[in-house]
């Protein structure tokens, strides 16, 4: 994990008034910081010669104030979409309409590896592989690692049988 300054990229830093998270673009003078539940649009630059920024506290929960079902769901909704739009190891998380399972974030770990990706998705039918080469092509466009690519699907054996 990188380290910039006194904070290390990922981590949950305070100033201008709000909680930020630490972007991997910021260097030793100047973090570049998303809000905490914020977007793409508000990732801002703090030169930290001139602005104090701190690590970020958050109370402990208070044990004698619980609340009902619903303030439960809200929060477990909020925290959900939270995390799927921030920081996270992964940016085109905030930007995909689909849940990945596990086994479908394997191609996508294994490609952030390369340099350059070309990769062999040879699943079984049905397990996914649109979804896995989608979640590869967005972070590496959202990334800015790639401007284009190319997707190759030959026909199933099945299909050129059939023609």
């Amino acid at each position: 994990m990188a380290i910039h300054g006194t904070f290390a990229v990922g981590s949950l830093v305070r100033t201008r008034g709000r909680e930020w998270v630490v972007l991997p673009e910021s260097t030793d003078d100047m973090l570049v910081l998303r809000p905490l539940g914020g977007t793409e649009d508000e990732v801002a630059g703090v030169y930290l010669p001139l602005e104090l920024v701190e690590p970020a506290r958050f109370a402990l929960p208070e044990p004698t104030k619980r609340g009902d079902a619903q303030s439960c769901r809200l929060l477990r909704d909020a925290v959900r979409l939270g995390f799927r739009s921030s920081a996270g190891p992964f940016r085109s998380f905030a930007s995909i309409a689909v849940e990945p399972r596990p086994y479908q974030l394997v191609p996508l770990l294994m490609a952030l590896k390369l340099d350059p990706v070309r990769l062999l998705i040879a699943d079984d039918v049905g397990i996914g592989k649109t979804i896995e080469a989608g979640l590869i092509a967005r972070e590496l466009l959202d990334r800015g690692e790639a401007t284009r690519l190319a997707v190759l699907c030959p026909l199933s054996s099945r299909s050129s049988r059939q023609l």
